[in-house]
């Protein structure tokens, strides 16, 4: 039984031409006789005719999707990124294919290494374990950008924020809202140096030497899993033996609901009691009880740089990095963030976007 759908077949022989010449004008090929391409693209028009776009970019060495992998599209930071990164492929004509990793070195090489032969492009991937050796192993040459934590010296493009400043700023702003001991909440457990936990927990030792404070003014507290719950469980015991800092500061916000919480049960006030800042800006922080003052990084610039900078690594045009002025407030109301131009060299490197700190009821005592 003959298909209803119209294919090339169809149109060459109404258009009285070979399927190869079809071909040819479907794919815009430049040598054509005007005439013939008219009379190939009436036919296709009389028949209503639709190329197979994915074949043809499979035909053209593109598929025109990228890989999207990220550590859990339950974590709110990672999902708001993932929609802003859609949205940016979208607009480039790329669609995209999102993997989760769960944030181990194991699915993270598992997923570069099956990105080796799936049907797409170019890989963004947020690593969270995955090391230089792992790269190594999979010696990989395929268009690839990073966001968050850094690999070092994989010469991969590299896109996030400034860890360092951003942290150094939140505590020097719970300095001066009278805070003299602080009780972080989700320490890194990884060895690297680079990585963003790493980075956070620099400037925060930074700011306690400019602020005159020894290094016991602040202890840290691990968080497993990384979760609403597992922070309110790891904060709860924690105070069951502790005196309570003046100051509870977060990895991110979800790691902020559960400190709320256990610090509710606790019958401890916020902000009366003790100050609580996280990081990220997602939804939670700004629909908490309190709200919770929050590091707000520039995602919108971070998705717009990793897929533009992709883009480039695909079409051979390279890549090029850049660093944009931090920048901070303190305002009593939310503070959005906002972009100002990437000054760029000419060589592949770091892109750094503008982070803001967005003061909110948690850290603002009467």
């Amino acid at each position: 039984m003959k298909s209803s759908r119209p294919n090339m077949r169809d149109v060459a022989q109404l258009a009285g031409v070979s399927q190869r010449t079809v071909s040819n004008v479907v794919n815009n090929f430049p040598h054509i006789s005007p005439a013939t391409r008219k009379a190939v693209e009436d036919a296709i028009r009389q028949l209503g005719y639709r190329p197979n776009i994915a074949a043809q970019r499979l035909r053209q060495g593109q598929t025109h999707t990228l890989a999207l992998a990220i550590p859990n599209l339950a974590w709110p930071y990672f999902g708001e990124l993932a929609h802003l990164i859609q949205e940016e492929a979208r607009r480039s004509g790329y669609s995209i294919m999102v993997v989760e990793t769960a944030g181990t070195r194991e699915h993270e090489v598992s997923v570069l290494r099956d990105f080796r032969t799936n049907l797409i492009d170019g890989l963004i991937l947020s690593p969270i374990e995955l090391d230089l050796e792992g790269l190594a192993e999979l010696a990989l040459d395929a268009p690839l950008v990073l966001l968050g934590e850094r690999i070092q010296d994989a010469g991969i493009p590299h896109y996030s924020m400034d860890n360092v400043a951003a942290a150094s700023e939140m505590v020097h702003h719970l300095y001066d809202q009278g805070a003299r001991s602080f009780l972080i909440l989700g320490s890194t457990h990884t060895r690297a140096t680079s990585s963003a936990g790493a980075l956070r927990q620099r400037g925060i030792e930074k700011a306690l030497s400019e602020l005159g404070l020894d290094s016991w003014a602040w202890r840290s507290v691990e968080v497993s899993p990384w979760t609403a719950g597992g922070a309110q469980e790891a904060l709860s015991q924690w105070l069951e033996s502790n005196t309570l800092p003046d100051a509870v500061f977060t990895m991110n916000d979800l790691l902020g609901i559960g400190a709320l919480r256990a610090l509710a049960e606790a019958n401890v006030r916020v902000p009366e009691d003790v100050l609580v800042s996280t990081w990220d800006d997602t939804v939670l922080s700004r629909f908490s009880t309190p709200t919770l003052t929050t590091i707000t990084p520039d995602t919108h610039a971070i998705a717009r740089e990793a897929v533009q900078g992709l883009i480039a690594l695909i079409e051979g045009r390279g890549g090029a990095g850049g660093k944009q002025d931090t920048t901070s407030s303190e305002e009593q109301s939310d503070v959005e963030s906002s972009a100002s131009s990437l000054v760029r060299p000419q060589t592949v490197a770091d892109v750094t976007v503008s982070h803001t700190l967005s003061i909110r009821r948690s850290t603002l005592r009467a």
